[in-house]
């Protein structure tokens, strides 16, 4: 049986959810309607779910430079079940936790349960950002769902990136192949997108508005499509051809030459470089060690500054 939610059931849906991402770390909750990025010609290609809502409630999931100290917190790399856990902990970490958040959530605000004689369901899926450099499994159901109400993913990865700049999130910049946000600018990682059997509407967003005392969620009122970079937001046209031509010579230089991972500095150069012009995005910046990991993906050194934050140090190794 499904349900029909009132308002207060969401509202109390969406600060579960918030409440229970922040503590993993994962401050960035982004709502928006999974239609704006259906209408787009690659939405029309491979469509997010819409559950036959007219505005299904889709939520970008993210973090930023926080989430480094919330991971090396909690990770225990003698802990893992599997290979896979220990090559990238991270996208497990996310992989594991979400739809359970998402399950919890949905339970608090009574919009799922299966109880004996009781038992409903709210439907719901996840697509992880790092399925677009891995094959998607088919969908399993987080522990304590039940089948008819998680739904699989589309088939097809979703393009986060561009799902992004439609949900009015993050602009994507095609010639740096990064998105960019209005107040975080490059600073930031898209781990899922939650999609859920219920309506969306602009009051989520107020719902989730990032405030003084709640730094976890949005900072737009709204979801509508992002159109102009936010790098350049107060350049000139003329300064901004120029800056995407500098862009694009570096990015052919760095392409050409190839990837390799000792080369990482010169990856987090290019990314900066879209900071130039924001001063304003500066206290955003990735430490060093968040950087390296992030670039070179070494579990040795990701385990290495885990111990030591631990132990109460803030420095890994040389970053270079």
């Amino acid at each position: 049986m499904t349900v029909t939610p009132t308002p207060e059931q969401k509202r109390i849906f969406l600060s579960s959810l918030r409440r229970s991402l922040g503590q993993l770390g994962l401050d960035i909750v982004h709502p928006f309607a999974a239609q704006s990025y259906n209408a787009t010609t690659l939405g029309q290609n491979n469509p997010m779910p819409a559950f036959n809502q007219t505005s299904t409630l889709s939520i970008i999931v993210g973090s930023h430079k926080t989430f480094w100290k919330t991971f090396l917190a909690q990770h225990h790399p003698s802990k893992f079940a599997s290979e896979a856990e220990a090559k990238d902990p991270m996208d497990h970490y996310c992989e594991r936790l979400i739809p359970r958040v998402t399950l919890q959530a949905l339970q608090d605000a009574q919009l799922y349960s299966d109880k004996e004689g009781q038992e409903h369901t709210t439907a719901f899926s996840v697509a992880f950002s790092h399925w677009r450099i891995t094959v998607p499994p088919a969908g399993t159901p987080p522990p304590g769902s039940k089948p008819t109400g998680f739904v699989a993913p589309p088939a097809s990865t979703l393009p986060i990136q561009h799902v992004a700049q439609a949900a009015g999130f993050a602009y994507f910049n095609p010639i740096a192949f990064l998105n960019v946000h209005p107040v975080y600018g490059p600073w930031f990682g898209m781990r899922a997108i939650v999609m859920v059997d219920l309506p969306y509407d602009l009051s989520d967003n107020e719902e989730l508005l990032i405030t003084e005392t709640n730094k976890t969620g949005t900072y737009s009122r709204d979801s509508k499509p992002i159109e102009v970079n936010p790098a350049f937001a107060k350049l000139a046209p003329e300064e901004i051809e120029i800056r995407n031509g500098a862009l694009e010579v570096t990015k052919m230089a760095l392409l050409t030459k190839g990837w390799n991972a000792e080369d990482w500095m010169d990856w987090v150069a290019f990314r900066q470089s879209l900071t130039q012009d924001r001063p304003d995005w500066i206290p955003w910046r990735y430490s060093d060690n968040q950087m390296r990991y992030h670039y070179k993906k070494q579990p040795e050194f990701l385990e290495e500054c885990a111990i030591k934050f631990q132990q109460g140090q803030e420095q890994c190794t040389s970053p270079i």
